[in-house]
């Protein structure tokens, strides 16, 4: 107890601690300043009371025992961050900057609401198969990645703004989040990465805007796209290298590209709404034709596998896993509302001909790769819907 309020009465002043251990229950209060790593041990909790200022000159806040912190502030000049080992923490408006990585969490159900994670190296990285709640936060302005998932990260992420990132709003390897929904991901280069075999979660009645890409599905990634609000960017999807996912009852528009299908991709594209892209539908680099002469070859290579920001991974992919389930040339992209002036055109040509809005083999009937020429494959659009889908059913 008496180390406890001498804690209390030193956070009432700004201080300058050297290393510290902490091995019984603690509070801080105040405004507390550390150069060299701080610990909190097993069986141990730290309460953070609202108003206190944390900051670091090096070093670091890791927690095996309990964090509880509430409307306190975590910030310092090339720190390592908070890290949380396994445990039920909770960190409940809280703003963390100015470290390498802002908030790392290491397995267990961690709470973590309502936090202003920005200006990092990375924001908040879940690994080891966490189920953390990630509630109602704000994670922007971070050098490379806004929220890292990866190591079966199971988190619940619901109800946050991620935007204005350097890299990735969000970057899921290898994991799949519980619920991924409600969130506004905005002005980053790539506002959702999902990458990697095994990484096959559901992204449902997300909005993204303004970002130079949407999401992006990568290296045999099969997710469902359900329910999302994409617009005002380069592309709004982009699936590449054997990335499979389901898209449906999408709202997809305002794009210089609505969907990109390349290498080897072969996703189920229905029930979306695709009106008012400058290009609908874009195949580059994808020819069942390829596949069969190079896709074995191609992934046996990458089944060595390689991690998120190429360091070795530790779950290399299987390649036979990988091997598509049919190759007919085709990329299924029936059933969608193209839009009004579109859909005219479509009737002009009785569901043949080459629509305006789709570029595919009608248009490119080659390209070449290593001196040899393969055959574009080509969209089956037809039949198509005559209307847009209703709001409530792109949220289903």
């Amino acid at each position: 107890m008496k180390k406890l309020w001498f804690l209390i009465l030193c956070a009432l002043l700004p201080t300058t601690a050297q290393a510290l251990t902490i091995a019984e229950d603690t509070l801080w209060r105040g405004t507390l300043e550390f150069a060299e790593p701080v610990r909190v041990e097993r069986g141990a909790t730290l309460r953070v009371e609202p108003g206190t200022q944390v900051r670091f000159q090096g070093g670091g806040l890791e927690v095996l025992g309990r964090l509880e912190a509430r409307d306190a502030q975590f910030s310092g000049t090339d720190w390592e961050g908070v890290q949380l080992h396994a445990g039920e923490h909770l960190l409940e408006n809280c703003r963390i900057s100015g470290a390498r990585l802002g908030l790392l969490v290491l397995g267990g159900a961690p709470r973590l609401i309502g936090l202003e994670i920005f200006a990092n190296g990375t924001g908040l990285e879940l690994r080891r198969q966490s189920n953390a709640e990630v509630r109602d936060c704000r994670i922007r302005d971070n050098q490379t990645v806004g929220l890292f998932l990866k190591d079966e990260a199971r988190p619940r992420v619901r109800n946050c703004v991620i935007e204005g990132n350097g890299r990735f709003g969000v970057y899921v390897y290898r994991s799949n989040p519980t619920l991924f929904r409600d969130n506004l991901l905005r002005a980053n280069p790539v506002g959702l990465m999902v990458a990697y075999y095994g990484s096959d979660p559901e992204i449902g009645g997300n909005r993204f805007a303004g970002n130079e890409i949407g999401i992006q599905v990568d290296r045999a990634a099969r997710p469902v796209l359900v329910g999302n609000d994409i617009s005002g960017g380069g592309t709004g999807v982009l699936l590449s290298r054997r990335a499979d996912a389901r898209v449906r009852h999408n709202r997809i528009h305002g794009n210089r590209i609505g969907v990109q299908v390349e290498y080897s991709s072969y996703p189920v594209i229905r029930e979306n709404d695709l009106a008012g892209n400058a290009m609908a539908l874009v195949l580059s680099h994808q020819s069942s034709a390829w596949e069969r002469a190079n896709g074995e070859a191609a992934r046996a290579a990458e089944s060595g596998g390689r991690g998120a920001f190429g360091q070795a991974a530790r779950q290399p992919a299987d390649a036979a896993a990988l091997q598509p389930r049919v190759l007919t040339g085709t990329v299924d992209a029936k059933h969608n509302w193209w839009g009004k002036d579109a859909v005219e055109e479509l009737a002009r040509g009785a569901g043949y001909g080459n629509p305006s809005f789709i570029h595919d083999g009608r248009d490119e009937p080659y390209f070449e790769d290593a001196g040899v020429k393969y055959p574009l494959d080509v969209v089956e659009f037809a039949p198509w819907r005559n209307a847009p889908l209703a709001p409530n059913a792109r949220n289903q």
